[in-house]
């Protein structure tokens, strides 16, 4: 036996003793070392970790069971074997030294052999001690190694081992072992389903035909490894792959589910077959074609716009049937295409035919390429727009001559609204000259003429101050178009308050009640908003019912605009008047009625657009009206 790895400490206090037994020792192979006391033991101990001790007992200071005691005591020295060497042989003694850890007890006179045989006894006995320790400590790692497989494994692993009758019949399993996957695919847990019966658990085994696969792997021996699919609920499939293989008298099981791709096989090939209908059916054209442009598959409805059979296709390419003038740019296109600049393209061109004509098509382009990202050929739909190509030529020749007209008719209405303002601002001094000596003659006169004469001389007088209302009125109107002041946030609850000043006398002669909701601030012309409200407000007091009037205004948000309300309670608009309202001088009552010039509403109209907004009303004959404009709210 080569005893040359293996150290031992003999510790004595007799120098004769220590000498015989390390000589005896280091003839045997062994590695020698000596203590003479106790504390030296321990530290020499602790120094070299020796595989074994012999130690006397009976040593000054401290004794050999001291001295096993504080080796025990040590985590660096507590495995080791002690032998105690002593001449003490009562029973007392023996016991004394196994109580305080003591491996084997040799009474002196001691007998070489008998010592050699207890010694080549505790190296034995640490040996195998050692080797066990190392076959738990590899058994534990293969235990871990397979639990952490087991645990992180995305394949569901059981085991089951089998359940017969009487007459040997398998009749059920009973769980053995679950992992993760399998505990989250079933539903169940390991400290709840192991010892119990797998149908228990889990009836509809037994119908789906899972049950007799088992059975059938235990029974026979023969590994399954298939692909197995069942109605787990109405009108769900479930497939797995399984492996199942007989262990003992029963069986492991390793599934994964494959209903994922399962469904994502069946509807890659719905989806072909539908690809194969749509190419073969569909109304525009589809070509498939090699990087250089070659035709490798083109569908009808492409041979249907270039007159080629579609053999004749498949001998040509993009080049042949492009229109010179248009195959460059084709090209650049490709090359970004190709490049991965783009993901697709779109583009007009001409198409030569077989029959000679040019056809006009839009042709969409992309590029099929492989997991690594290479084009591999390139997919183009054709559609034929020859005749919205025609069409369109028509519309701009339309659209040219209605924008020659709109230009035409813009430098009209300009014209007409400078000659408007020009005719208004012209005639008010002559107006105003005549209404002069028609009211100086009223005074002067008055007692020289007679009845006739003066209502002659009011009507001259009246009618001049309707023509100045006129004028004032068109004045206004054409300078709603021509401000040019820019915009400021305005706070409508102050317009609102102003207008009613204004407003003041005929709001106390008519006895009408103006009430508001809280109004928005809006970005606008602060002096037009005043008149918009300020007309609108009094068109509300002025056409009145036989009720004292109620004037409402209140505005709310709607997408983009605030949309304003005035509401009244007056006499109401029939519906077809509803258009009439907006246009100038239009008017719906006599003077003596309701006075007015009918230009109101229009310029009301005018401020409205002119803030981007539009202008309305909803009303009925007696029944109020409530006339509605929205401003837009700045983004």
């Amino acid at each position: 036996m080569d005893n040359s790895q293996i150290k031992v400490l003999v510790v004595d206090d007799q120098p004769s003793n220590l000498r015989f037994l390390s000589k005896l020792l280091t003839a045997q192979g062994y590695q020698v070392y000596r203590a003479i006391c106790g504390q030296l033991a321990l530290n020499v101990a602790i120094a070299h970790c020796p595989d074994l001790i012999l130690l006397d007992i009976r040593m000054p200071e401290m004794n050999g069971y001291e001295v096993c005691r504080r080796l025990k005591a040590t985590a660096e020295t507590e495995q080791i074997p002690v032998i105690f060497l002593s001449v003490l042989d009562e029973m007392n003694d023996k016991l004394q030294a196994f109580r305080v850890g003591g491996a084997d007890y040799i009474t002196k006179p001691f007998q070489v052999e008998e010592v050699l045989a207890r010694i080549d006894k505790q190296v034995g006995l640490q040996k195998l001690q050692q080797q066990l320790k190392e076959q738990n400590y590899q058994l534990q790692q293969s235990q871990s190694l397979l639990a952490s497989i087991l645990n992180s494994s995305l394949d569901g692993v059981v085991a089951y081992s089998a359940v017969r009758n009487s007459e040997g019949n398998i009749v059920d399993f009973q769980w053995l072992l679950i992992n993760p996957a399998a505990e989250k695919f079933y539903g169940l847990l390991l400290n709840e389903i192991v010892g119990k019966n797998l149908l228990a658990e889990l009836s509809q085994l037994r119908n789906n035909g899972l049950f007799d696969l088992y059975v059938s792997v235990v029974e026979t021996g023969e590994t399954v490894d298939r692909e197995f699919s069942y109605e787990h609920e109405r009108d769900t499939i479930v497939w797995l792959h399984i492996v199942a293989v007989k262990l003992n008298d029963g069986l492991a099981v390793t599934f994964r589910n494959i209903t994922d791709r399962k469904r994502a096989e069946i509807a890659l090939r719905d989806s072909e077959e539908r690809f194969r209908a749509i190419f073969e059916q569909a109304a525009v054209g589809i070509a498939k074609t090699a990087l250089s442009g070659q035709f490798m598959r083109v569908n009808p409805g492409f041979c249907q716009i270039v007159r080629y059979a579609e053999s004749e296709l498949l001998q040509q390419n993009w080049q042949a049937i492009t229109h010179p003038d248009d195959i460059e740019a084709d090209r650049e296109y490709v090359r970004s295409l190709l490049s991965g600049n783009i993901q697709t393209f779109s583009l007009e061109k001409r198409l030569l035919c077989k029959d000679r004509a040019v056809r006009w098509a839009n042709v969409t382009v992309s590029a099929m390429r492989d997991a690594n990202g290479t084009p591999q050929y390139l997919i183009c739909a054709i559609e034929d727009i020859s005749q919205r190509k025609l069409v369109q030529e028509l519309l701009q020749a339309s659209l040219d001559t209605q924008t020659r007209y709109a230009q035409e008719l813009t430098r009209s209405n300009a014209e007409l609204e400078q000659f408007s303002y020009v005719a208004s601002h012209d005639l008010q001094a002559p107006l105003s000259t005549i209404a002069g000596y028609a009211q100086l003659l009223e005074k002067r006169c008055h007692n020289q003429l007679d009845a006739q004469g003066n209502k002659f001389i009011r009507n001259i007088v009246n009618s001049c101050g309707r023509m100045q209302a006129l004028i004032d009125d068109l004045l206004e109107y054409s300078r709603v178009g021509r401000s040019e002041k820019p915009f400021d946030v305005i706070d409508c609850n102050l317009v609102f308050e102003d207008a009613c000043a204004n407003l003041q006398l005929a709001i106390r002669q008519e006895q009408a009640s103006v009430t508001k909701g809280d109004l928005p601030r809006v970005r606008g012309d602060s002096f037009q908003l005043l008149q918009l409200f300020q007309n609108l407000i009094g068109n509300a007091i002025k056409y009145r019912s036989s009720e004292a009037p109620m004037v409402q205004v209140s505005a709310s948000r709607q997408g983009d605009s605030w949309v304003f309300s005035v509401q009244d309670n007056g006499i109401g608009i029939a519906e077809q008047y509803h258009p009439r309202i907006f246009q100038l001088f239009q008017r719906l009552h006599s003077q003596k009625q309701y006075s007015g010039t009918g230009i109101g509403l229009a310029i009301c109209q005018r401020i409205v657009e002119r803030h981007g907004g539009r202008l309305w009303v909803e009303s009925e004959l007696n029944r109020g009206s409530t006339f509605y404009f929205s401003i837009p709210i700045p983004k």
